[in-house]
């Protein structure tokens, strides 16, 4: 039955749709296109945001079609280059002790079903060998972030993130991992969060970063 179903419904290539076997994650073509190696952009915080991909046409609708559209399938792509990244860029740095990613509202994630950035970091942890642990929160009622212009992500004061109360991170180093950068401001918050909890290095890493001639376009992220 399997067999039969894998022969009519292929998995398909987040990236270009083409089918591809049931043991790949994305086509070889989409693959051997990659970046060949991440790219690094500074928060406003003034540490840096790792990324293997623009957020470009391809990568865009794998995104777009895993966040929005509920395809889990790719996340296994995204997830795998996202901690080939990580070994790349980090690796003087691979003794941080988890992996945690940007929260999602109860009730955004209860409408959606999954929190995208969740999602890819417990697989990459999984990839990276160290364990996954939520650390933070956001109240119900946040704006949605996708739903805001440039401009409002850059002056935004939002303050419903929040440190989970029994996180034991003092003195911990952390990998924390969003789906996508577009200002930075997020992933700059949530890690002042953390080292005012007590965490020691916090490095960052999403799937994407908004280049910046798209920035000034209401570009749904």
């Amino acid at each position: 039955m399997n067999r039969l179903l894998a022969l009519f419904f292929p998995p398909k290539c987040p990236y270009c749709g083409a089918a591809i076997p049931h043991d790949m994650t994305e086509c070889l073509i989409c693959r051997a296109n990659f970046p060949e190696h991440p790219r690094i952009e500074a928060l406003p915080s003034g540490e840096v945001c790792i990324a293997p991909f623009t957020y470009s046409e391809k990568v865009r609708k794998a995104i777009i079609d895993f966040k929005f559209h509920g395809n889990r399938f790719n996340s296994e792509s995204l997830a795998a280059a996202v901690a080939a990244s990580v070994r790349e860029v980090y690796y003087k740095d691979m003794g941080f002790e988890f992996i945690t990613c940007v929260p999602m509202s109860r009730d955004r994630k209860k409408v959606r079903g999954f929190n995208q950035s969740e999602l890819i970091a417990t697989l990459a942890a999984k990839q990276l060998d160290k364990p996954f642990v939520s650390l933070l929160y956001r109240d119900n009622g946040a704006a949605v972030q996708h739903q805001k212009t440039y401009e409002q992500r850059i002056n935004d004061e939002d303050d419903s993130f929040h440190i989970v109360q029994d996180a034991v991170i003092k003195d911990k180093n952390l990998l924390l991992i969003d789906d996508v950068m577009t200002t930075g401001t997020t992933l700059s918050r949530c890690s002042a969060l953390l080292r005012k909890a007590g965490a020691g290095r916090v490095l960052c890493a999403a799937v994407a970063i908004v280049d910046e001639y798209s920035k000034d376009k209401n570009t749904t992220v």
